[in-house]
């Protein structure tokens, strides 16, 4: 897991870099709640997330992204997920508009077994531009199953565009 997370910062550190220079490019930074979906039963746990944004047009744009799903199970299995979406966002008025996202996530589970699967991603969210540069975002979020777990994260984000 720490690999992954290394390689997740290091993804939007070199990304944020080399678009710097893009208009309405952004990182953002989240913590939420995420419930795992288990056998019938569900769980919530604390989960936080790290992304690296960019719009395209005033609609659309991607995102590049990772999620520490927290653990479950009593702690003995957790998930996390690096991503890869698509955005497509419509603005209410002039500092606040809803979003979509779709695209796919790499999800990594473990507890008594292991496993790495493919997934497709989809959210949803709002967000307020409170300033030129910063912006707050309240977003949902279904990483689809993996290993029997269905995990989903309700978040809220700070983000810095640049």
């Amino acid at each position: 897991m720490k690999k992954l997370l290394v390689a997740a910062l290091m993804g939007c550190a070199s990304a944020a870099a080399v678009a710097a220079e893009t208009p309405d490019s952004y990182v953002s930074v989240s913590v939420g709640e995420a419930e795992y979906e288990l056998d019938g039963s569900s769980e919530n746990h604390t989960a936080f997330g790290i992304a690296f944004g960019q719009s395209l047009s005033d609609f659309t744009g991607y995102e590049v992204g990772y999620a520490n799903l927290g653990s479950f199970d009593e702690g003995d299995g957790s998930g996390h997920g690096v991503y890869l979406a698509g955005v497509a966002k419509y603005p209410v008025a002039e500092a606040f508009s809803v979003y979509g996202k779709i695209g796919p996530t790499v999800n990594h589970v473990s507890g008594n077994d292991s496993d790495t699967r493919v997934r497709v991603l989809l959210g949803a969210g709002v967000s307020y531009k409170f300033d030129k540069q910063w912006a707050a975002a309240l977003e949902y979020t279904h990483f689809g199953e993996t290993l029997g777990v269905t995990p989903t994260l309700w978040s809220v984000g700070l983000r810095y565009h640049y």
